[in-house]
């Protein structure tokens, strides 16, 4: 699929008199700016202004100019940010390759967005490490939101034949039973969050009070041969 068909199907919100350019158009310049490197929609407008008249057509600006700063931004700010990164995922390569098949999740507190009530946002991320791509997002303010974003972020993405890595905190019985369910594997970290079952498998691989090989060399010892009964 084509990156206009692609961008195409982003909603546009922009009312009548904002659409002084396509939307996919506006998308497409962003999209190649970040790829070429340029950081900031500044660095984005710029990069328009010089580009010739058949790379401007390419991204279907056929009145011999490229969107302004401003309309770079305000556009930006429009956009439905789920739909768009819905949109956009649908560019990373998440196929069967082995490159594709390792999916991180990680969460990170974003600096300076605390409110009035000293919540900060907490943005939870899947990462692709085969091909470093993000394939989904999503963000809460608060704390104790990292379980309830994973579930959700888990039914955004494609499980089957995946491995989901992540901290301890996500070590819990309805995310794995939802990676399972979805076709794929986990593996998670298990600490003091889950004690019993940390317990549990430091049990599981102590090495035995009585190994299982020396109780039957004892119990073939000890044991006596039965006669058969006759009636």
């Amino acid at each position: 699929m084509k990156l206009k068909e692609i961008l195409a199907q982003v909603p546009d919100p922009r009312g009548g008199q904002g659409q002084d350019y396509r939307l996919w158009s506006i998308l497409a310049l962003i999209v190649v700016g970040f790829l070429c490197g340029r950081r900031g929609l500044l660095s984005v407008f710029l990069l328009g202004r010089s580009l010739n008249q058949r790379q401007r057509h390419a991204l279907g600006f056929h009145k011999g100019t490229t969107p302004c700063h401003a309309t770079l931004t305000e556009t930006m700010r429009a956009i439905d940010p789920e739909a768009l990164m819905k949109v956009l995922n649908s560019l990373a390569i998440c196929g069967e390759g082995k490159e594709t098949r390792h999916i991180a999740f990680d969460g990170k507190t974003m600096r300076a967005s605390k409110d009035e009530n000293g919540k900060a946002v907490h943005c939870l991320s899947a990462f692709c490490c085969g091909i470093r791509e993000v394939l989904g997002q999503t963000a809460s303010r608060g704390k104790g939101m990292e379980i309830p974003d994973a579930m959700k972020l888990l039914a955004k993405l494609d499980l089957k034949g995946k491995v989901i890595t992540g901290d301890a905190i996500f070590c819990q019985k309805k995310i794995c039973k939802t990676i399972v369910d979805g076709g794929g594997d986990y593996v998670f970290a298990v600490k003091d969050n889950q004690k019993n079952l940390r317990e549990d498998i430091e049990t599981a691989f102590n090495e035995p009070v009585f190994p299982p090989a020396q109780v039957g060399k004892r119990a073939r010892k000890g044991s006596r041969p039965h006669r058969a009964a006759h009636h």
